[in-house]
């Protein structure tokens, strides 16, 4: 049987992401002092993709602008290797 490698200092399959799991405990802190108003996310699991938002009102003209830039900036990303 081959051995399975992580690459990218990435969490083996089936095992907890350390950088996922500090992003979104950094994300809670700032949701639960007041500063982070609204989000939006892409989900990856093992067979499944996910996406969504959420948001205080009057944030869904700014989380949109949020989910532009992204789609602006992960393209980039990968074409630079990042």
């Amino acid at each position: 049987m081959a051995d399975v490698l992580a690459f990218r200092d990435g969490a083996l399959p089936g095992e907890p992401d350390q950088g996922v799991i500090e992003e979104i405990e950094r994300l809670l802190e700032e949701a639960k002092s007041g500063d982070l108003r609204a989000f939006a996310y892409a989900t990856v699991r093992p067979n499944s993709l996910g996406s969504g938002w959420a948001g205080a009102a009057g944030t869904r003209n700014d989380v949109g602008m949020a989910i532009s830039l992204l789609a602006y900036r992960y393209p980039q990303a990968v074409m630079d290797q990042e």
